[in-house]
């Protein structure tokens, strides 16, 4: 026989508070209910309440045989909780907590929007033992305080729990699923609920279960809560839960730090490689867009983002860059976008670049397509205003997310490659991207060792603006150190994006 998960036998009026048996509290819903019931049943007169029906229900025939459907009800609730209290306290919590959550929410509405129904018949054309037991049910229960249906809601916050049991056997969960099923539909066939008592049921129901259960409901290979571009972090510490609350801003919160990097042995890795692959060249710029991609992949809070107010973490590793089509005023500027794959190196990621500033210099990528049509159309404001709306709460489509360089984890400007060294680049309130990364121009810096001789080397130095809610500043130090190896040690680089490194 199963073994209890739980000894009840030890179970005292002195000890129900404590861890292992406070679950056993929550049935003091039942108590409180049953108490505001009377109440309500005695101070509530009938002709207060309001008449609940439908047409649905005049085309539903009375059916005494359902009956024994609609009193399986009690065997359905006091086995299911009994099952789970010995067995599962987890999956007994998740039922008792819609059970309680229903009937303070139907106490309400009773309380608030009296009901009654006045389908029963008026009397019975057969008679036999399943009319003779409804009309003990007739005499025993009134006919108000029907809306929503606690019959049809009770079922749905059980079968809840089973279907959601890991446990449980997919022939068990459709067993009770079909049981279920009935019992709802018998409450229309013995004429105890309208139609409309078990719409209000499973709209309760389907409410109270976003409520209290909507941050573990998987919808198709998301969860309850998820965006299309990253996952709800459930389990953040207080301090990174609230900090968005008070700070939602992400141009408010930018931490901005600088970093130099020792080309030494960079620039003579870059050089032997270019002179064995002269069709395959590596720049500076590709070799710092590999490292920062390899760091954000092993080090994920990096790859976190703030929106409307909620910390998620990104699905995907992302990039963007801008390029210059020719180097004239006049020149037109375009956007481009990588994503990292787990097999990428600084190879792959390098030709990624490659092929992402030929394709850019030679067309428009498609979010300046999109901001082209943008530009003609009426209502700029509105057409605006309703883009910052569907950004805050993440719907906006995948085609837009996928070309957006603000949608990226990180977004980087080579100002070295027009001659010029690193400065401060704000984020964006708009979209998700947490990390802004400036490339300098190369310099000859002196250094002094601890006799205070001179010696020149060779520097590249890099700026970055990282929005602080994401993490917390010695993960960032971590972080830069990790990039700063990299560059450093490019021969790093060469192994996949995701392959650990010490530092």
């Amino acid at each position: 026989m199963k073994k209890p998960v739980v000894d009840y036998r030890k179970l005292r009026l002195s000890n129900i508070a404590s861890t292992e048996y406070r679950h056993l509290l929550l049935l003091l819903g039942w108590v409180g209910y049953f108490f505001m019931y009377f109440v309500t049943e005695r101070v509530i007169p009938e002709s207060a309440c309001h008449v609940v029906h439908s047409k649905v229900d005049d085309m539903i025939p009375f059916n005494e045989y359902f009956v024994l459907f609609y009193v399986s009800w009690y065997i359905f609730m006091a086995g299911s909780l009994l099952y789970l209290a010995l067995y599962d306290i987890k999956s007994f919590i998740r039922a008792e907590k819609l059970v309680l959550g229903m009937q303070i929410t139907a106490v309400i509405i009773y309380i608030v929007w009296p009901s009654v129904q006045y389908l029963r018949p008026d009397h019975f054309e057969n008679s036999n033992f399943c009319t003779w037991l409804m009309g003990i049910i007739y005499s025993a229960d009134t006919p108000t305080g029907v809306c929503p249906s606690l019959h049809v809601g009770y079922t749905l916050a059980v079968l809840s729990a089973w279907i959601t049991r890991k446990e449980s056997k997919l022939w068990k969960k459709f067993m009770m699923t079909a049981w279920a099923v009935m019992i709802c539909i018998s409450v229309c066939f013995v004429k105890q609920h309208s139609f409309i008592d078990v719409l209000a049921a499973i709209a309760m129901y389907t409410a109270l279960e976003l409520v209290i259960n909507g941050r573990n409901i998987k919808l198709g290979n998301r969860r309850w809560g998820d965006r299309i571009d990253g996952k709800l972090l459930r389990d953040v510490d207080a301090m990174h839960y609230v900090m968005p609350l008070m700070y939602p801003n992400r141009c408010d919160n930018e931490a901005f730090m600088t970093m130099s990097i020792d080309l030494s042995e960079t620039e003579r890795y870059i050089h032997e490689h270019n002179k064995l692959n002269p069709e395959h060249r590596i720049s500076i710029f590709d070799l710092v867009i590999a490292a920062t991609l390899k760091t954000i992949n092993l080090r994920p809070q990096m790859n976190r983002f703030i929106a409307n107010q909620t910390l998620y973490q990104r699905n995907n590793v992302t990039a963007a860059f801008t390029v210059k089509k020719n180097f004239k005023d006049d020149g037109d500027e375009t956007l481009a976008r990588i994503v990292a794959e787990e097999g990428d190196n600084l190879e792959s990621i390098s030709k990624k670049v490659r092929d992402q500033i030929a394709l850019c210099k030679t067309q428009d990528d498609e979010s300046t397509d999109a901001m082209n049509f943008i530009k003609h159309l009426p209502a700029k404001h509105v057409l605006g205003a309703f883009a910052r709306f569907l950004d805050k709460h993440g719907w906006m489509p995948q085609s837009v997310i996928a070309t957006d360089p603000y949608q990226c984890s990180v977004v980087l400007s080579n100002l070295g490659s027009l001659g010029m060294n690193i400065g401060y680049h704000h984020l964006m309130n708009w979209g998700t991207n947490s990390i802004f990364i400036i490339v300098g121009s190369k310099i000859n810096r002196p250094h002094f060792d601890a006799e205070g001789n001179i010696t020149m080397k060779r520097e590249l130095d890099l700026s970055f603006t990282i929005d602080e809610r994401i993490s917390d500043g010695f993960y960032y130090g971590r972080s830069l150190k990790l990039l700063k190896k990299l560059v450093e040690n490019p021969t790093l680089l060469e192994t996949p994006l995701t392959e650990e490194v010490k530092y």
